[in-house]
């Protein structure tokens, strides 16, 4: 077989490979379109009821959203609803009276209720039993109604019904979104709402205020109470997740809450306005701040900017530094000659002219420090062709006992120790 042959068939048989492979995928594959959540993004992420805030501007309601309930420097007009979907804990008990006081005047609040608190290291009974009967909390405590235990939403028969269609071939997702709901019926509403909620704490509402509550049931569990105060109206839900951004399109959320605002108003007389609270962390320092002096802060930042601009730019060159004056050496060690001089201390100024000079001779002679005075002087005179004699006295004679008292003198017998230091 030729190699033409050879590469003729290797071919063929890559081509017939490739082409089964192709036929195979397409018969075994097909193209589906998946949709990924992908999760919320800017505000959305960081606002649980920006849906809700949407939706009620669509609806031709003037929505704003408060990041915190510390942003209640002051309430609004009584024609602006309150929402606040949080737990209320850094609202103090001042702070509640005041917002009673605003809902007595005609003013409409819808909000989350609150778990009771557990009271810890009281041995009284009277206490407990007392702590048992009343919410601590200030706004709960004033409706007569606290928080009780978990409910599900579902009847046990609905969770084996369930369970069984599950087994007969319901897909779960299916079930799950048919079994959550529930028709709920609110005073003023002419039709029943569908409401989609997994569990709740229960309302519990005494005896003194249950004639006046107007009490909405999820399987005889409260899960919504209205109560008229005043001129005003305070709306209290067990559970609000269901107007937040995962949930406000399901069954008829969207509606419960159009007609919860619409509260104290006809359907031709809506609210003026709605602040939606989902905030209870106090703010910041830095926030505080720029929110209470925005304009010292710039202020500063501006004197800062106009510092640096100053002190970082210059024009030229630099000026030089000047020197300090100092006096030179010479000053200095005339000025101490001439105190020794003057205190008769001239044998001090010739002892160190000789020491140093001698510390000359001892490195150039070896055994310089081992031969008498005649010999070193003797040494030196050969050397620089001086006669010893003379030699001895400029080295070792004691200035008291020679003529060298007179400035001339002594003068000279510096020089002559100067002129042997060069010399040598």
């Amino acid at each position: 077989m030729s190699n033409r042959l050879t590469v003729i068939l290797v071919v063929f048989v890559l081509l017939a490979a490739t082409g089964f492979g192709v036929y195979n995928f397409l018969q075994t594959h097909e193209y589906k379109t998946v949709t990924t959540h992908l999760g919320f993004k800017a505000e959305a992420r960081r606002n649980p009821l920006y849906a809700s805030r949407l939706f009620l501007k669509r609806m031709g309601i003037d929505t704003k959203t408060k990041n915190s309930i510390q942003d209640l420097n002051g309430f609004p007009s009584t024609d602006t609803i309150l929402l606040i979907d949080t737990n209320r804990s850094t609202l103090s008990n001042s702070r509640t009276l005041e917002l009673i006081d605003w809902v007595k005047s005609g003013g409409h609040v819808i909000a989350k209720t609150t778990k009771d608190w557990k009271y810890s290291g009281s041995d009284k009974v009277d206490e407990i039993k007392k702590s048992r009967k009343t919410s601590p909390d200030p706004l709960q405590r004033y409706l007569g109604i606290r928080t009780g235990s978990k409910s599900k939403f579902l009847d046990p028969e609905d969770e084996v019904e369930t369970i069984i269609e599950d087994i007969l071939g319901r897909t779960v997702e299916d079930s799950d979104e048919k079994k959550n709901i529930e028709m709920i019926s609110l005073k003023g509403v002419e039709k029943k709402l569908g409401l989609n909620v997994e569990q709740f704490r229960s309302i519990l509402v005494d005896k003194e205020h249950a004639k006046i509550t107007e009490q909405i049931t999820l399987n005889y569990d409260t899960f919504l109470v209205r109560q008229k105060v005043g001129n005003g109206l305070i709306t209290m839900i067990a559970d609000m997740s269901f107007i937040e951004n995962k949930r406000i399109e399901k069954a008829d959320h969207a509606e419960i809450l159009w007609q919860l605002i619409h509260g104290l108003h006809k359907p031709l007389s809506q609210p003026k306005a709605v602040w939606l609270i989902h905030n209870d962390e106090m703010p910041s320092l830095w926030y505080i701040l720029w929110n209470k002096s925005w304009a010292f802060i710039l202020s500063l930042l501006l004197l800062f900017g106009a510092w640096l601009l100053v002190s970082t730019h210059r024009f030229g060159p630099m000026i030089p530094k000047q020197s300090e004056n100092r006096r030179s050496l010479n000053e200095h060690i005339s000025s101490s000659g001439n105190f020794y001089w003057r205190y008769n201390n001239k044998q001090k100024l010739i002892n160190s002219s000789r020491k140093a000079l001698l510390q000359r001779l001892s490195k150039i002679h070896p055994g310089w420090e081992q031969r008498t005075k005649e010999e070193q002087a003797k040494l030196v005179s050969e050397q620089i062709e001086i006669k010893p004699k003379i030699l001895y006295q400029i080295l070792f004679s004691d200035i008291n006992n020679t003529s060298f008292e007179q400035a001339d003198t002594f003068t000279q017998l510096i020089k002559d120790i100067e002129m042997i230091r060069t010399k040598i």
